[in-house]
């Protein structure tokens, strides 16, 4: 299903790019556009992210130093 008709994003490709190593929203805007045009996906997209990282079998680590904009770990 769509979840970000703006950029064409479906939830699939949500799950993808969680499989991939995405772990918040800045990283589905920075790879895949959500929530960057009109904005009304992000509720929705941030619930099917929620979903992904619940479902992911391997915890994630993440680096949180500030300025180096990372999203994958």
């Amino acid at each position: 299903m769509y979840v970000c008709l703006c950029k064409a994003v479906t939830d699939k490709d949500i799950h993808r790019a969680v499989a991939q190593g995405a772990v918040s929203m800045r990283c589905l805007r920075q790879e895949n556009g959500v929530g960057s045009q009109c904005g009304r996906c992000t509720c929705h997209a941030k619930e099917v992210l929620d979903e992904a990282l619940q479902n992911q079998s391997t915890p994630v680590t993440v680096d949180t130093a500030p300025g180096l904009g990372m999203c994958y770990p």
